[in-house]
C-alpha cells in the first residue's frame, strides 16, 4: 500500500513539473517571440545617424495622419493603428528589419498595439519608443512637418506659425512658400533679428529638400536662442513646388493656372549654365578649380572627379585659394550651398567664382547627373 502511495505521489509530481516546464517553455517562447523592446531617445538618435536603408530600420508613427502631418520624428513614415490591419503591405517585406513604433507618449497605447500586431505577423525585431513625439520635442529635438501641414497653415487663420526659408536670397527670389521670410543660414548673424521676440512662436524652417541641411542647421540655431517650438519642413521647396498649386516667385514670374512660378530664368550674377559646367568638368582647362561645398562626409560618399572638398562653412578660411584663380566653380546637390559659397567669396573680394544653380546627383563612382 505504501509503495502504491509513493508511486502515485511520484506520478503526480512528474505531471506537476511537466506542466510547469511546459508553462515555462511557452512563456519563454512568448517573450522570445517578442514582447516589443522599449527604446530610449538616445537609441533613436543613434539610429537616425543613418538613413533607414543604411541602418536597416523603419521608424513608424502609429498616430492618425493629422498628428503625423503636424509633426513627426525625422524620417518616420505614417501608419495609423486604426488603418494598420488594412495596410500591412506598407511594412517592409524583410521581416528582420528593425521596426520602431511610437505615438503620443507614455499614455498612448497605439504604438504598443501596432508593435504587437507586427510581432503577430512575423516581424522579429520590433521596438516601441514610449516617449513618443512629445518626449522627442521635450528632449530639445525638432520634429518634421509635411506638405499637408504647410497647406493647413496657409488655409487656416487659427493656426499661427512663421515659415522660414533658409536658402540664399537668390533661391528665395526664384520661388518660395507663400508667406515665408528669407533668413539664409549663411547670413544668420546678420538677419536673426527677423525672428519674432516671442520665443513660443512656432518656427518652421525649410530649404532645398532632403539633401539640403540648411534648415536643420537653422533649427539648431533657433533652439539655441530659446525658441521652444521649432519644426523642419525637411522635404522643402522641391516638395512644395511639386505638390502645391500655390508657389510664390519674386523674379521672372509667370502665371500658370493658380500657381505663380518662375520661367526658365536667365542666369543670375555668378551662375554658370549647365552646358558650360559640363564642358569645364570634361575638359578641365588650366586654372579651373571645381569645389564641392557639401559636408565632407557627403564628398567622401561620392564626388565629381577632380573636385576638391571645402564645405560652405569653411569658404571664409580659404579665400586666398579662390583669389588665386579666375575660374572657380562651386557645386552642391541643390544649388543652395553653392549659392551661399559664391556670395561669401564675392563679399570677400573674389572675382573669378561662379556656382551651379541646379540639382545634382553624384554616385559613389563619380558619375553624376545635372538636372
Amino acid at each position: 500500500m505504501g509503495g502504491a502511495t509513493t508511486t502515485n505521489w511520484e506520478d503526480g509530481m512528474k505531471r506537476l513539473w511537466g506542466g510547469l516546464l511546459c508553462l515555462l517553455v511557452m512563456t519563454g517562447c512568448a517573450f522570445a517571440g517578442g514582447a516589443p523592446r522599449q527604446v530610449t531617445s538616445a537609441e533613436v538618435k543613434s539610429l537616425l545617424a543613418k538613413t533607414p536603408a543604411e541602418g536597416g530600420y523603419q521608424l513608424i508613427d502609429a498616430r492618425p495622419d493629422i498628428k503625423y502631418f503636424e509633426g513627426h520624428l525625422p524620417g518616420a513614415v505614417s501608419l495609423p493603428w486604426a488603418e494598420m490591419k488594412e495596410q500591412l503591405d506598407a511594412l517592409p517585406t524583410d521581416k528582420s528589419t528593425q521596426l520602431i513604433f511610437y505615438c503620443g507618449g507614455p499614455k498612448c497605447d497605439l504604438s504598443a498595439k501596432a508593435a504587437d500586431l507586427a510581432i503577430e505577423k512575423g516581424y522579429k525585431n520590433v521596438s516601441v519608443f514610449p516617449a513618443g513625439e512629445p518626449g522627442w520635442r521635450e528632449g530639445g529635438e525638432s520634429v518634421w512637418v509635411s506638405t499637408n501641414y504647410i497647406k493647413m497653415l496657409l488655409n487656416d487663420r487659427e493656426r499661427v506659425a512663421l515659415i522660414v526659408d533658409a536658402r540664399p536670397q537668390i533661391k528665395y527670389l526664384e520661388g518660395t512658400v507663400p508667406g515665408a521670410i528669407n533668413l539664409p543660414f549663411q547670413e544668420w548673424d546678420k538677419r536673426v533679428g527677423l525672428l519674432p521676440a516671442d520665443k513660443k512662436t512656432q518656427l518652421i524652417f525649410f530649404c532645398g529638400g532632403l539633401k539640403c541641411d540648411l534648415s536643420f542647421k537653422s533649427a539648431i540655431k533657433a533652439r539655441e536662442l530659446g525658441y521652444s517650438d521649432v519644426r523642419i519642413y525637411a522635404e522643402g521647396w522641391p516638395a512644395w513646388k511639386e505638390g502645391s498649386t500655390r508657389a510664390f516667385a519674386l523674379i521672372n514670374p509667370q502665371q500658370e493656372g493658380n500657381a505663380v512660378v518662375t520661367a526658365e530664368a536667365a542666369p543670375v550674377t555668378g551662375e554658370i549654365g549647365k552646358d558650360e559646367f559640363l564642358k569645364l568638368v570634361a575638359e578641365k582647362p588650366a586654372g579651373f578649380l571645381l569645389v564641392d561645398v557639401r559636408p565632407d562626409g557627403d564628398f567622401q560618399k561620392g564626388h565629381i572627379p577632380g573636385a576638391i572638398s571645402i564645405p560652405d562653412e569653411e569658404i571664409g578660411k580659404n579665400i586666398a585659394l579662390f583669389k588665386g584663380s579666375n575660374n572657380v566653380v562651386f557645386y552642391c546637390n541643390t544649388g543652395s550651398r553653392s549659392a551661399g559659397a559664391f556670395y561669401a567669396a564675392e563679399d570677400a573680394g573674389c572675382k573669378g567664382t561662379r556656382f551651379l544653380n541646379r540639382n545634382l546627383d553624384v554616385n559613389p563612382d563619380g558619375t553624376f547627373a545635372v538636372k
